[in-house]
């Protein structure tokens, strides 16, 4: 009885050995096997690189409390992933759709919108502000006769720098600040300075109201979001909080959490909207081209042309050695970085700071989000840049010496 019980228990291990073996080895595969990238060498090359930069400003406590990062070449996206905290203190990690605020990179979706409604023959560039918006007035009446859609969006209206940015923040609406611009002295005729602005550039929304009848947030939903399947995007206070996959703002000094403002919702042209880094990752891929049903190429090229040439020392551009020339096109700041010609913007509001580039020749573009400041987000584009540059460099080094070979 005793070696019947033990030939029974022998014949099940043995059974479990035969039927471990039989059904195991295509999940050991799994396992052991890397996974096969659809990535090109360098590609990959590039995405490991940049990476391990992002890792290594984390490791030396470089970074911010969260970040997410979207980076697109050839109308392949490369890489849209999230690193870091929605909140400090907690383990809950940025994702590819946590919500960010985009703060001023809300200024290139305006500048889009108006080159759709254009495209359309419902407004011209030079459409008279005056004729969109009742009672119109600046100081002088030679200023308020001439200004036009593109002086709006290249930041040339003649006021002075972030005029009425103190209404801004006390609250008040887009209606209740226009009339007040008729109080401000110019610095300059329309068309002849670049002087950066909120309330002025959002002076494009009542155009664009007044020109198709239809409000602002309908029309981002309309023209841009729903096309473009950018599903986790808003344009709203009451959006952004409705969110539960959202990175709260932190404090730059502590990395505190701060409490969410509705500020600048009143601007909503200039820093209104709400998006997530697989969001972004399908906005940098449009404008360059790759949605051409929803925008052409031929409809986005005013917008990326150069209106004003700008000084190299500009605070913002501080961050980029080898600056060969910077400019303001509409909605979107021009820089000639060692001979590439880059679109570039930034932004910064309540705790979040973000950064945007691309260029259109290369058909390459990187997006960053983040909901607290550090020192490396002020070179996160420099620093991708630089990169693939060398890449190209060593790239091109290798082929000249197999050809000589």
């Amino acid at each position: 009885m005793n070696f019947e019980k033990r030939w029974f228990g022998f014949a099940l291990i043995v059974f479990a050995i035969l039927l471990l073996q039989n059904c195991t080895p295509s999940q050991a595969k799994e396992k052991i096997l890397p996974k096969k990238s659809n990535f090109s060498h360098s590609e990959q090359a590039l995405i490991d690189e940049y990476k391990f930069i992002i890792e290594e400003q984390f490791e030396l406590k470089n970074a911010p409390t969260g970040m997410a990062v979207a980076i697109v070449k050839d109308g392949k996206i490369l890489m849209q992933e999230g690193f870091g905290l929605k909140k400090s203190g907690t383990r809950d990690s940025v994702d590819k759709h946590t919500v960010f605020r985009i703060a001023s990179l809300s200024k290139g979706f305006a500048s889009v919108l108006a080159a759709q409604v254009v495209a359309e023959k419902k407004l011209r560039w030079n459409s008279k502000v005056k004729d969109y918006i009742p009672n119109f007035r600046l100081i002088e009446d030679s200023a308020t006769q001439v200004l036009n859609l593109k002086h709006v969006l290249s930041h040339s209206t003649g006021l002075p720098r972030h005029t009425y940015g103190n209404l801004i923040e006390a609250g008040q609406s887009l209606k209740q600040m226009i009339p007040r611009l008729e109080e401000v002295p110019l610095i300059a005729a329309p068309g002849r300075v670049m002087s950066y602005q909120n309330l002025a550039y959002s002076l494009v929304q009542p155009m664009l109201e007044r020109s198709t009848k239809m409000t602002y947030d309908s029309l981002m939903k309309e023209y841009i979001y729903k096309p473009l399947e950018m599903n986790d995007a808003s344009i709203d206070f009451e959006s952004l909080m409705s969110e539960e996959n959202i990175a709260l703002p932190h404090s730059s000094r502590n990395s505190v959490p701060m409490e969410q403002q509705d500020d600048y919702f009143a601007v909503l042209p200039a820093a209104g909207v709400n998006a997530s880094i697989s969001d972004m990752a399908i906005w940098v891929n449009a404008l360059l081209g790759h949605h051409p049903e929803v925008l052409s190429k031929e409809t986005l090229k005013p917008i990326f042309k150069q209106n004003n040439r700008l000084p190299k020392n500009n605070p913002w551009a501080r961050n980029w050695g080898g600056i060969n020339s910077v400019g303001y096109a509409m909605g979107w700041r021009t820089i000639d970085y060692k001979d590439q010609k880059l679109i570039y913007h930034g932004g910064y509001l309540n705790g979040y700071r973000t950064e945007m580039a691309f260029c259109l020749e290369e058909d390459i573009g990187i997006v960053v989000l983040s909901n607290s400041f550090s020192r490396f987000l002020m070179q996160s584009v420099p620093s991708f840049f630089d990169i693939y540059n060398q890449q190209k460099i060593e790239s091109d080094s290798t082929k000249t010496s197999l050809l000589e070979n």
